[in-house]
């Protein structure tokens, strides 16, 4: 055998291998079931849906105690303090609804907003909590009632949990923002230090807040944890008050449409970014490039760049059910990690910073902070329709200012015939770099065409983006239920 032949063999040889290798992946991160399915950036919080589907519930319940029990997992990323978005099939519907619960504007923001007083942390971007209105919103659709989908996260509170690895890191990166607004120390940097992963923890004050939420449900601002959220933002100088607590709501509303290759697609409506994924994808057919992704993602961020103020901390769960239903939920702290800062006393509640994160301090600015207004904010999900017209997948990723890139290098898999929910999410992914319009780039991705557009071009291993990816199938009879979760940030995916 020549050299030549030698070389070729074992390129094909390699290149087998890295078949079988993304094959194996995308197999270990699907969750097929008979009953239904729930996926989650937690494992444990996976289990807690599962157990809910056992127990007889549906898909939003799965959600909600999946969700629920990311709140105690991943208090870094999301909770009760913050807001969701959510995008949901009900059995039968011929297309997908959203559910908004985003906190609009203090009605003393934009006073301070138009003295330059706005800020991205601390008590100046503290908003009311919608998160409670949109997990009681879900819970609605489902069978279960609140104290039971609670009760795994007040579990998980009360008798502890393994501190996770991204926890650590977003505590290191937060270090002197929890210092500066909880001075007299925090839970969460217990000795003045992050907590080591893996480190068993309780949050038995979280629990509280949590046993509270399954009494009093989307009213939960109403009681003692919301007159606490507002003593904790006024003794730090900031503008929040009990009646700004009760604007806050859960809506559910059309979605956004748009088409994606001559099918479909749903996104969940402004605020959000969904409309930015829809013109992202405009255009979009078959066969394209990665370059040509990364064309039409770049001219759809330079059409929202003046909102593009959000990179959220944030995570995922979603869930599909044999009675046909299937949801995504979105939610969020924002910020990279730990919100605002502020940690509640009494109750280690970390408030979200979506108002000083999301709005401009320009007056005549479409996004200036009205009181009651939502800002503009990176969170979306989206849905796309079978050949019939049918809903057919439903996804959505946290990422920051990379959800909507990642969900539209998803959206290009699916126009070029990938259905298969477990190859969507572990397919090789670019991330855009907002400082100069530069990508860094998974090995698999055709680097050829991205390395000829961006101005600056980054390698990195095969699954080595923080991308944290779903996707759920709409059920059909006689299936099975299926979905996947990214592996890149320790996703599960449960089959029940």
């Amino acid at each position: 055998m020549s050299a030549r032949e030698t070389r070729d063999s074992r390129n094909a040889r390699n290149a087998r291998n890295g078949r079988d290798a993304v094959d194996v992946m995308a197999e270990q991160c699907t969750g097929r079931g008979a009953s239904g399915v729930v996926c989650a950036a937690a494992p444990l919080a996976a289990q807690a849906g599962a157990a809910a589907l056992r127990d007889g519930g549906n898909a939003f319940d799965a959600v909600v105690a999946a969700g629920l029990a990311e709140t105690v997992l991943l208090p870094s990323k999301c909770g009760l303090g913050g807001d969701l978005v959510a995008i949901a099939v009900v059995a039968g519907a011929e297309s997908p609804t959203a559910l908004l619960a985003i906190g609009g504007a203090p009605a003393g923001l934009a006073a301070v907003a138009a003295d330059g007083g706005l800020s991205d942390t601390g008590p100046m971007s503290v908003g009311p909590p919608a998160a409670p209105r949109g997990h009681a919103a879900l819970a609605e659709r489902g069978h279960l009632g609140l104290p039971r989908l609670t009760a795994p996260a007040v579990d998980l509170a009360r008798t502890g949990f393994p501190w996770a690895a991204v926890n650590h890191r977003l505590s290191l990166a937060s270090i002197e923002l929890l210092r500066r607004w909880n001075p007299e120390g925090t839970v969460y940097l217990p000795g003045d230090a992050p907590i080591t992963p893996g480190t068993l923890v309780r949050l038995d004050r979280l629990a509280d807040v949590l046993e509270e939420f399954g009494r009093r449900g989307g009213g939960l601002m109403a009681g003692p944890v919301g007159d606490a959220v507002v003593a904790a933002v006024a003794a730090r100088g900031g503008v929040l008050t009990a009646d700004d607590l009760a604007t806050a709501r859960a809506e559910w509303v059309p979605c956004a449409s748009g088409a994606l290759d001559g099918r479909t697609l749903w996104a969940t409506p402004a605020p959000t970014h969904g409309p930015s994924l829809i013109d992202a994808v405009t255009g979009a057919a078959a066969g394209e490039d990665s370059g040509g992704v990364y064309r039409r993602v770049l001219q759809a961020i330079g059409r929202r760049r003046a909102t593009l103020a959000d990179p959220s901390g944030t995570s995922i769960v979603s869930a599909a059910d044999r009675e046909g239903n299937a949801v995504v939920v979105i939610h969020s702290n924002s910020y990279p990690r730990f919100g605002s800062g502020i940690v509640v006393e009494g109750y280690d509640l970390v408030l979200a910073n979506r108002a000083g994160r999301g709005f401009s301090s320009d007056p005549d600015h479409p996004n200036f902070p009205v009181a009651g207004r939502r800002p503009a904010t990176t969170l979306h999900a989206w849905a796309v329709a079978d050949d019939d017209g049918r809903p057919m997948l439903l996804g959505g990723t946290p990422g920051g200012e990379n959800q909507m890139p990642w969900n539209a290098q998803m959206l290009q898999q699916i126009a070029d015939g990938e259905r298969r929910p477990g190859h969507l999410v572990t397919a090789p992914r670019w991330e855009w770099l907002p400082t100069d319009d530069g990508v860094r780039v998974e090995d698999g991705v055709d680097a050829e065409t991205l390395s000829a557009v961006a101005p600056r071009f980054v390698s990195v291993h095969r699954w080595g983006l923080p991308s944290a990816q779903q996707v759920v199938a709409v059920p059909r009879d006689g299936a099975a239920i299926v979905g996947a979760a990214d592996p890149r940030t320790v996703g599960a995916a449960v089959g029940v």
